[in-house]
């Protein structure tokens, strides 16, 4: 009998110590041995979301995640929505994100910005680097392991399914990735992210090369999509025929220079493609002249708008969403009114925090949902921003 009760003994002690190595491995591996940035926290805040909550979700890289602000559509047109959104994300990594947008809220529109399927070449696609970016804050689901089985080697996708694996060495890094950590910590305890992904940089671009965006009213010439890519275009197209999915493109607005001017011939290209699959593609890139985008002021460098840029850029595109293509806005509850005035509040806060710093300093500062962006909006007013290029 003695003998049963130790091996008892022994067995719940053993398996007790392997329990507190598993716990310990996952808090490492969510807070802290883990590349917390602005990614990560972006799509972490997604995944707070209330299910179904949204009417729209912008889906794409750095240059929709910079041009648009959710604050201040909602606070303005009345539609609530939310970026998930990942620096250079992959074509695939659309199509997951249109997936994952899918099983999780029903909004009544999804807009993806194309430039992932813009690039000459399909390297990005293979770009281990951004692959890890977005699909290493998923959640487990059927969604991610799909993508992982199809396209990881074997070798490598573990690292997906336990990021501790890849980025064990991170506490080398300590104690400089603190605010991130405690910036993740604090979307935990609140529960939804005040910008809904918006991130941008308090910088006005001082141009060295000619920018031709003046030309691209009137420029109708096409060059063929990557053959990978526009593939991956047409999986993306064919799932959302299946699915039924009120689905639309966009090209966000960039200081185009005659090294990047083929990526606007490559998205006129893109919009003949999506218009004949019956979607609609707005080339916003072209259109910079009616939004009312000032090269000179509104970019913080050649690829993405500074909050000046922006603001422009959200009523623009809100309109086309909310009037041309008729989007149905759901009813919010009280609580839900009440999140969202909070989300308008520290929008319009961050933009009078940066519009301060491009005024009034020389220096090139990132704002987005961490901690020390947070602390410094206190000194701003969260009334309406009225816009000085309209009446």
């Amino acid at each position: 009998m003695m003998r049963y009760q130790l091996k008892v003994t022994r067995t719940v002690k053993v398996s007790l110590f392997l329990l507190a190595i598993m716990v310990s491995c996952l808090v490492l591996q969510q807070f802290f041995l883990r590349n917390v940035d602005h990614n990560s926290l972006r799509i972490e805040g997604f995944y707070q979301e209330e299910t179904d909550s949204l009417d729209v979700v912008f889906i794409g890289a750095s240059d929709i995640y910079t041009s648009f602000m959710p604050g201040r559509a909602y606070e303005q047109y009345g539609f609530t929505s939310y970026l998930l959104a990942s620096e250079s994300i992959t074509s695939e990594g659309i199509k997951t994100a249109v997936k994952e947008t899918v099983r999780t809220q029903h909004p009544g529109m999804i807009v993806v910005e194309a430039n992932a399927f813009l690039y000459g070449n399909s390297d990005n696609d293979v770009n281990e680097a951004h692959v890890h970016k977005f699909f290493d804050n998923l959640p487990l689901s059927e969604n991610k392991i799909e993508y992982i089985n199809k396209n990881v080697p074997v070798d490598q996708r573990w690292e997906y399914f336990f990021p501790l694996i890849k980025y064990h060495g991170l506490w080398t890094e300590y104690p400089e990735r603190l605010h991130m950590i405690a910036s993740n910590l604090t979307l935990d305890a609140r529960g939804f992210n005040y910008l809904k992904g918006f991130r941008t940089t308090a910088y006005i671009h001082s141009p060295d090369n000619p920018c031709l965006n003046d030309k691209l009213a009137l420029e109708t010439g096409e060059l063929d999509l990557d053959p990978k890519l526009e593939k991956q275009l047409n999986d993306l197209l064919d799932y959302c025929d299946e699915q039924h999915i009120n689905l639309m493109f966009v090209r966000a607005p960039h200081y185009v220079t005659q090294e990047t001017y083929n990526r606007v011939k490559r998205s006129n290209r893109m919009a003949s493609i999506v218009n004949s699959r019956g979607y609609s593609y707005y080339s916003l890139e072209n259109d910079v002249k009616h939004i009312g985008i000032d090269e000179k002021h509104d970019f913080y460098n050649v690829d993405h708008m500074n909050v000046y840029g922006a603001i422009k850029f959200t009523d623009y595109l809100s309109e086309k969403i909310l009037y041309r293509e008729e989007l149905k806005v759901d009813p919010l509850s009280d609580e839900q009114k009440e999140n969202w005035s909070e989300v308008v509040t520290a929008t319009n806060q961050l933009y009078r925090y940066c519009d301060d710093i491009m005024t009034n300093t020389n220096k090139e500062k990132g704002a987005q949902e961490d901690v020390w962006t947070l602390l410094q909006l206190g000194d701003y007013s969260g009334a309406p921003i009225q816009r000085t290029d309209q009446p």
